[in-house]
């Protein structure tokens, strides 16, 4: 029962964070809307404006895209040893550098509901982990129902469908039934990605039996030139991560870091639907804007792509809004198993189950016709 409850606050939850930067932007239309469609504003300006407004160092810079037509900056503040990370968030208008607002990433409505669905807000207490067991519930869940579901011969429709003019247990029975048959590819493929991204490590060995997947790189340039050497601008990195991946669009980039001093570039398909935020990467050397590792989809193993996508595909994005729409109704599917099957656990407490079947097998029998004389 504990855990039906959580497995529904986690399926309604991913089905708004479906949409999530959908509804950010329509409740927050001042942070997202520039002033013209053009895009004239240098990465070293859109740096430079959101330097002038959080000192903070800034860790991802978002480019403009259908869904958030401007620059977003984040900034990762000082955050105290085992908290959630504290991000704030400088938006850019593209077509004139004006600075269109700052606020706390982490907190804002649309945020905080993704991180209840990653978390259940409990980031300090192990939330991400007890997600990821909810994870495991699910699919164990979704297993055992396949299981008890399977139709005899002859009645795959009647047992996928629900009924009209049935007593209410029969109905129950029916959704109960219906709603497991129909959301149980898109649950699997859900829980499977969900665990995956909690627990990478658990998931890894298993993904190498068909590709073996290489460790998650974060690479740096071991021999750096000597102390002084000028580093490129941001444009220039720009321009040499557009030479390495000529018809790709920039999705994000992640300046260097105190563990990495290397800049990394994700790109997507130019065109493609932005909810897919990147697909693959490369890290360029500071110095000099070469490659030190390329990391795109074109260049990764199987393994290493379903890895990188795991997060696409527990969304939906992969298949596009259709994928995205088929996740957001599978999110509502837990709600449906878990109010009919406590109205079945109820019954059977009761003996209502027990009762109905009985009444039902009567009704149908020869003693039953016959007037029940031999009872």
């Amino acid at each position: 029962m504990i855990g039906g409850i959580l497995l529904v606050l986690i399926g309604i939850t991913g089905s708004f964070i479906v949409f999530y930067r959908e509804i950010d932007a329509a409740l927050n239309p001042a942070l997202y809307t520039p002033a013209g469609p053009q895009q004239t504003v240098t990465l070293s300006e859109v740096m430079r404006v959101a330097a002038a407004a959080d000192s903070a160092p800034i860790s991802t810079i978002l480019a403009p895209d259908r869904t958030w037509p401007v620059w977003v900056v984040i900034h990762t503040h000082e955050t105290q040893r085992g908290r959630f990370p504290n991000r704030w968030t400088t938006m850019v208008d593209p077509s004139n550098g004006k600075l269109l607002g700052r606020r706390d990433y982490v907190n804002a409505f649309a945020l905080k509901v993704y991180r209840l669905h990653y978390t259940l807000l409990l980031y300090e207490w192990w939330g991400k982990e007890l997600v990821g067991v909810v994870g495991f519930l699910m699919l164990g869940l979704a297993m055992s129902g396949l299981v008890l579901w399977w139709p005899r011969p002859g009645r795959f429709w009647r047992s996928v469908s629900v009924r009209k003019n049935v007593s209410l247990l029969r109905f129950v029975l029916d959704l109960h039934s219906a709603a497991g048959f129909w959301a149980l590819f898109a649950l699997l493929m859900i829980s499977i990605t969900g665990i995956g991204i909690i627990f990478p490590d658990v998931v890894r060995p298993v993904v190498g039996l068909l590709s073996q997947p290489t460790p998650d790189p974060s690479p740096r340039v071991e021999t750096p030139p000597p102390a002084g050497t000028p580093l490129l601008s941001p444009d220039a990195m720009m321009r040499s991560a557009q030479a390495a991946k000529p018809g790709r669009a920039i999705a994000m980039l992640n300046p260097p870091t105190e563990a990495r001093n290397t800049w990394r570039v994700q790109f997507r398909a130019k065109g493609a639907d932005p909810a897919v935020r990147a697909r693959g990467a490369i890290w360029l050397d500071p110095w000099t804007g070469s490659v030190v590792l390329d990391r795109a989809s074109g260049s990764m193993s199987m393994g290493d792509r379903y890895l990188a996508e795991q997060l696409w595909l527990h969304n939906g994005a992969a298949f596009g809004l259709p994928g995205r729409v088929l996740v957001f109704i599978a999110g509502f599917a837990p709600l449906a198993l878990f109010i009919s099957g406590v109205m079945m656990w109820l019954k059977r407490r009761s003996g209502g189950m027990r009762t109905d079947r009985l009444v039902t097998a009567g009704r149908s029998s020869p003693r039953a016709r016959s007037g029940g004389r031999a009872a």
